[in-house]
């Protein structure tokens, strides 16, 4: 870091400003230091939340949610978890995209079994129709 040096600038100013460098690398690394704790805060509490969900009324899917976080955070800083990597954006649309695909195939599958139900029910009855005046007929024969 460079400054100007001035008449009115003692020995001690000129020192502060070219500490000011090494403070800020400092804040960088207590930064670093933050986030890594923080992410240990999370960790421990995320698995704290999954052991006692299971004895709460419904918390089987907050215990799960908590198992799925938990495993995230673990071997990544907080600035990683902060960031949010693009990458894991970009699977989450094509997850996305696939669940999209697979709601249009079960969609069909279901039309599908709406129409063959609606044949084999027409079918169905028909053929009831075509026994019973069968029957009808044979009973009017021996009366």
């Amino acid at each position: 870091m460079t400054g100007k040096i001035s008449g009115s600038y003692g020995q001690s100013a000129i020192q502060q400003s070219m500490s000011g460098g090494a403070q800020a690398e400092e804040k960088k690394a207590g930064g670093k230091k933050f986030g890594n704790v923080l992410s240990k805060v999370a960790s421990k509490t995320l698995d704290a939340t999954a052991s006692v969900a299971p004895f709460v009324p419904g918390g089987q899917l907050v215990g799960l949610a908590a198992r799925g976080l938990s495993s995230l955070v673990k071997g990544r800083s907080g600035a990683e978890i902060a960031t949010a990597p693009q990458d894991n954006l970009d699977k989450m649309w094509e997850m996305q995209e696939e669940s999209q695909a697979f709601n249009m195939q079960y969609l069909q599958l279901q039309t599908q079994l709406q129409s063959d139900n609606r044949n084999f029910s027409t079918l169905s009855n028909l053929m009831k129709a075509r026994h019973d005046t069968a029957k009808a007929a044979i009973n009017n024969m021996h009366a």
